[in-house]
Formats: structure tokens, C-alpha cells, sequence
């Protein structure tokens, strides 16, 4: 039987979920908070010398891992959990570089492909130092600008689609403690509508409030590290609803075997 998606179920289940996993990660939530702070701290710090490049490194791979933990430690809450939290962690380390991977030649590709439509249409110029309200006028008067615009906008909204259908690959990492990032399509084909509108509802939204949000305290220091940290501080409302919100969708999608995925 194919499982539904219920947007009121989803929604009911999503904020019970981050209301389970809100105080009992609080120490990986601040340990993540931590970590962002010092990873900012140490661009601001390292010099740029084969040593600094280390030392940055590792501050780096201290955020990584740092979340890497907090997110496994909410999904091991939300959903049937194998392996440790270490594992899970390491896991889900994994996959991010993967998915990371995947989306630098993605972007890499819709760049190439917007400079060559561009280039083609004459909307590169060749004067330097060209300003963009030049460029924008110069379409406008060639007839490119509403084209292009449209067609960069399909494109968000079909790297949109493809978000939502990508979105179980953590929390199956986390919670099959086997790298898990293209076997989650197959799960999504046929609920990117619903999952929208939830990923609308539990992600993007309370990313956005709470980023404009935090606009306002990144001036309480005069350090940037502290400015970071406030910033992750804020974000931390998202990130439970977000990951309630997947947990959700997981539960009621994924296969009960892994080798059905």
C-alpha cells in the first residue's frame, strides 16, 4: 500500500518532534554553537601560512563534526536508530561531503549554463567594470530581460524540487548507519508537493524569520566570532523544527528494509 502524506499530520508530528528533541540536545546544540564561533574565530586569527591553513582546518573539521553530532543526536529521537551516535555522526560527515560534492556541480553547471545563455543573447558586455543596473537596461532594451528572468526562475524552482526530493538522505544515514543519499529518491517519487509545502512550512520560513532575526544581534560584538555564535544561537529553533520535520516524513516513507531502497 503507498503510503500518504497528510500536510496535518505531518505538521502535528513535526512540532511534537521538536518539542521531544529540544532540551535533551541542548549540550549538542551548544557544543555546535561553540564550534561555529571558533571556526569563525580561527579565519579571523590564522595567518596565512601552511601552519594557519592547518590550524584552520581543524577548527573546521570541529564545526563539521560538531554538527554532524547535534543532528544525529536529534534524529537518534525521532526515528528507529541502529549503531551508535558516533557512527551516525561519522555517517552523516560523510554524506554531507557527498551531497556537498554533488551540489558544487550543480551550481557549477547552472553558472555555466546562465553565462553561456547570456552570451549568447548578448548580455555580456565587453566594457569593464560594466555596472549591473547597465546590464539590466541593456536587456531590458534587447528584449532578454523577462526571458532570462523566467528561466532563472523555473531554475530555483526546479533546484527547489530537487532539494525536497533529496531531503531524507541524512536522517537515513543517521538512522541506518550506512551513507544514504541517492538510495532516498526512489522514497520521494510522488510526494515533492507535499514535502514542499512542509519544507516550506518547517524550513525555509523559520530559516528566513529567524536569519532576519538575527540580523539584529550580530552588532551586540564587535567580533565576528561572537557575531557567528549569536547567529547559530538563533538558528536553533530551525534547526528542531527542521529535523523533526524530516524525521516525519521519514517515518512515514522510508521502506522497512534498506536493501528496498
Amino acid at each position: 500500500m503507498t503510503p500518504a502524506l497528510s500536510i496535518s499530520d505531518l505538521s502535528s508530528a513535526t512540532l511534537t518532534g521538536a518539542r521531544q528533541i529540544a532540551l535533551p540536545t541542548l549540550g549538542f546544540a551548544a557544543a555546535f554553537v561553540a564550534a561555529i564561533a571558533l571556526m569563525v574565530w580561527g579565519a579571523e586569527v590564522f595567518p596565512q601560512t601552511m601552519a594557519g591553513s592547518v590550524g584552520f582546518l581543524l577548527v573546521v573539521m570541529v564545526a563539521v563534526g560538531s554538527h554532524s553530532l547535534f543532528s544525529a543526536a536529534m534524529y537518534q529521537r525521532l526515528v528507529p536508530f541502529e549503531g551508535t551516535l558516533l557512527n551516525a555522526a561519522w555517517k552523516l560527515t560523510l554524506a554531507w561531503i557527498l551531497i556537498t560534492v554533488v551540489a558544487a556541480i550543480l551550481f557549477t553547471a547552472i553558472v555555466l549554463f546562465f553565462s553561456l545563455i547570456g552570451s549568447s543573447l548578448g548580455v555580456v558586455s565587453g566594457e569593464a567594470g560594466q555596472d549591473i543596473t547597465d546590464m539590466t537596461a541593456q536587456m531590458r532594451e534587447g528584449g532578454t530581460f523577462y526571458p532570462l528572468f523566467a528561466l532563472f526562475l523555473l531554475t530555483l524552482l526546479g533546484v527547489f524540487w530537487f532539494a525536497v526530493r533529496m531531503m531524507l538522505f541524512a536522517v537515513a544515514t543517521a538512522s541506518r548507519g550506512t551513507v544514504h543519499v541517492f538510495r532516498t529518491w526512489a522514497w520521494t517519487k510522488g510526494y515533492a508537493l507535499p514535502m514542499a509545502i512542509g519544507a516550506m512550512a518547517f524550513i525555509v520560513l523559520p530559516v528566513s524569520l529567524l536569519g532576519y532575526a538575527a540580523t539584529s544581534v550580530t552588532g551586540l560584538s564587535q567580533s565576528a566570532a561572537v557575531s557567528a555564535g549569536l547567529v547559530a544561537l538563533v538558528q536553533l529553533p530551525a534547526a528542531w523544527l527542521g529535523h523533526a520535520y524530516a524525521a516525519a516524513v521519514y517515518n512515514r516513507l522510508a521502506p522497512s528494509e534498506p536493501a528496498a531502497a
